[in-house]
């Protein structure tokens, strides 16, 4: 309740950032775009109108990371008041939240201003027009002079389903609790049934009992997101668009990770029903916390959420599947999370050994 009440209540919410492009400065521009600034959960920057559209959006959602651009016409103070499109990119390559949140908060904006414009109509033509009521309420049905047009852009030329954001969260997912839970139990359960024991009583060195344990739960991680995958490309028509050879990286790092973390928890812990009751503790704030269902993007929910190596995983998979980011571009996630990852399992791998020789 704690979890889900801070990440749904309060200042928590996903915020979203967006571009404004114009070429006015008049006073009814200025308002419509203060609307947008001053609007809690969007972070709007205005941006001076630069040759195509297409390009400038393009620029913006790729450099910038706006999650929309929108493009007002030249002259729209005075086209506001007749009739006018006004044009908005949005990227199709975000996360799915984020663009419904996005695009229904600004679709909300325009709606509202364009309704307090055609009020201020009405009430003119209520002025100086013989109308009857019934015409009224026919005007007031039909008039809109704001028409929103959305395109979304993709820096790929797949189309992106909900499935395509979801199975990186779901490798996630099963990396975390595999590699912590499942590792965690085992390894204990050894210890109690006296199985590690026996295993050091073998002519070799305790390094190599440890990387043995930690190679066959690897392997095992590693196979449940083969199958995972697999199942996703047949079944599912989800298609990979970055280099295989960096996700596997990404995927590698994730389970040593949380391998580690497993070893940790193994070696606090005295049976396997503490083991599962304190990974339970770590893994659900985790999977609730680190990006696989909903993003977090705002708030003092969103700096907890950086504390979780899981959430610099999730970046990683997400923009190697789904936005085909090379290695530069994930250049932050990779090392923060590889970081994580030396520094628990070595942390693990001294414990597990110091808990042999007890």
């Amino acid at each position: 309740m704690v979890i889900f009440g801070s990440v749904f209540g309060g200042e928590n919410f996903v915020a979203f950032k967006m571009a404004i492009v114009t070429d006015s400065q008049d006073e009814i521009t200025q308002a419509f775009i203060n609307i947008f600034k001053e609007y809690k959960g969007i972070d709007a920057m205005v941006v001076k109108r630069e040759g195509e559209m297409e390009e400038q959006a393009k620029n913006l959602i790729e450099n910038k990371d706006c999650v929309a651009v929108m493009f007002l016409p030249k002259n729209f103070s005075k086209l506001v008041f007749f009739y006018t499109n006004v044009t908005i990119y949005y990227d199709a390559s975000a996360d799915i939240n984020t663009q419904n949140i996005a695009l229904g908060t600004i679709n909300g904006i325009i709606e509202a201003f364009s309704r307090n414009v055609s009020e201020k109509k009405i009430k003119e033509m209520q002025q100086f027009a013989n109308l009857t009521k019934e015409q009224m309420e026919y005007i007031k049905g039909i008039a809109q002079p704001i028409n929103v047009i959305t395109i979304g852009y993709s820096s790929t030329e797949k189309k992106l389903k909900y499935i395509d954001f979801l199975v990186p969260g779901l490798i996630s997912m099963t990396i975390m609790w595999t590699g912590v839970s499942g590792v965690a139990t085992s390894l204990v359960e050894d210890r109690i049934t006296g199985i590690r024991r026996r295993i050091l009583s073998a002519p070799v060195s305790s390094y190599e009992i440890i990387g043995g344990e930690i190679l066959s739960n690897i392997l095992i991680i590693g196979l449940q997101i083969v199958i995972l995958l697999l199942v996703a490309v047949l079944l599912f028509k989800v298609t990979i668009v970055g280099s295989i050879w960096l996700l596997s990286l990404i995927i590698i790092i994730g389970m040593l990770l949380m391998t580690g973390i497993g070893l940790v928890i193994s070696c606090l812990t005295k049976t396997a029903e503490e083991a599962s009751q304190l990974s339970m503790l770590i893994n659900f704030p985790m999977m609730f916390l680190s990006g696989i269902f909903f993003p977090m993007t705002t708030g003092w929910m969103f700096y907890v959420s950086r504390i979780f190596p899981l959430t610099y995983i999730n970046e990683g998979l997400r923009g190697i599947m789904i936005k085909g980011s090379d290695f530069q571009e994930i250049l932050s996630p990779f090392f923060i999370s590889l970081s994580f990852a030396i520094a628990i399992f070595i942390i693990g791998v001294i414990l597990m050994k110091r808990r042999g020789e007890e």
